[in-house]
């Protein structure tokens, strides 16, 4: 059996057990799979593949009119050397060797009352860039299909850890939506990697569950229950998809929030790679605490409740931030 499975959910019409149980088995067994049949347009990935990339051949420049007045705000660009994402976890590394672009979501209900009091800007603007002139058309495309994607995940996980059907509706009502495309190239005559630098560093998501659509070649790995390193390159027309801390305090570790990281190419010369993560973080004002169907008398919960916001503005604010984080580590020990 391969660390990282591959499971095609082209057929998930809300009650397959055998879909169910090899998510659960996936997430218990390693926190990530791989997920085909998810049935994103193929237009819609290549054009937003073809739009970022433009954006990031231009000029550095160009490219900082996009970057936020704040670094601590998750919005807009970012260049590299101004990120490290093992201080999320309190770790003090070189930053990463990735430029950034982040959007949150364009369709948010601005007369919602919760939306109105939020406090920590996950529904800030996003900062467009005037070119390429259709990023913006492409990333909120790509966007929507991925929200759709992460929706019916959620719809899996209610089904294998045994909740009712919309029991997990009541951690997103008004979610954050975060979506990070990460850029990693290595021009010709750049000097090697500071020892222990990577292209991101090892870290653990945040919220409840990540989309990646990522180029088909090298970089990724994450830390399996072996102790070791396993690479994980994108199988053809297949997602990768991960769990955040928030999702592993909710099921008390029976799901894995796993290390991950993006390390430089091993091999000389110029070397370019390109990934996008959709980021389903859940409610800022949600209380989330252990679920029913995860504790009883003999395991109780191994976590104390927490308000999805504060959790998730504490990491944000980590990885972004040049200087060793106080933010919650509720995973760094989970491999």
């Amino acid at each position: 059996m391969t660390l990282v499975p591959t499971i095609d959910i082209s057929a998930w019409t809300g009650d397959q057990a055998d879909l169910v149980t090899a998510v659960d088995d996936a997430l218990t067994r390693v926190g990530f799979l791989q997920l085909t049949g998810h049935g994103i347009p193929q237009p819609t990935i290549d054009t937003m593949r073809e739009a970022t990339s433009a954006f990031f051949a231009l000029p550095i420049e160009e490219k900082l009119r996009s970057a936020p007045a704040d670094r601590a705000s998750d919005r807009g660009y970012a260049a590299q050397g101004t990120e490290g994402l093992a201080y999320s976890l309190g770790k003090t590394t070189p930053p990463d060797l990735a430029e950034s672009f982040v959007i949150g979501a364009e369709d948010i209900d601005v007369s919602d009352p919760a939306v109105a009091a939020e406090p920590y800007g996950f529904f800030a603007p996003n900062i467009w860039p005037a070119i390429p002139a259709d990023l913006r058309p492409a990333l909120t495309a790509y966007a929507s299909e991925a929200h759709r994607v992460a929706r019916v995940l959620l719809e899996v996980f209610e089904q294998a850890l045994a909740l009712p059907r919309g029991y997990l509706d009541a951690y997103t009502r008004h979610p954050s939506r975060t979506l990070r495309v990460n850029h990693y190239e290595r021009r010709a005559g750049v000097p090697e990697p500071l020892p222990g630098q990577m292209r991101l560093g090892a870290h653990t998501d945040y919220g409840i569950v990540t989309v990646l659509c990522a180029d088909p070649v090298p970089g990724l790995q994450i830390f399996g229950p072996d102790g070791a390193w396993h690479d994980v390159v994108p199988a053809e027309g297949a997602l990768v998809i991960n769990l955040g801390d928030l999702t592993a305090q909710w099921t008390n570790d029976r799901w894995r929030s796993t290390l991950h990281r993006v390390v430089p190419p091993s091999g000389p010369g110029p070397s370019r790679r390109q990934s996008v993560a959709f980021f389903f973080d859940g409610d800022y004002d949600a209380r989330f605490e252990c679920l029913p169907t995860c504790q009883s008398p003999e395991n109780p919960p191994k976590y104390p409740p927490v308000l999805g916001g504060e959790h998730l503005h504490a990491k944000v604010t980590g990885g972004r931030i040049l200087e060793p984080a106080t933010a919650m580590n509720t995973a760094a020990d989970r491999g």
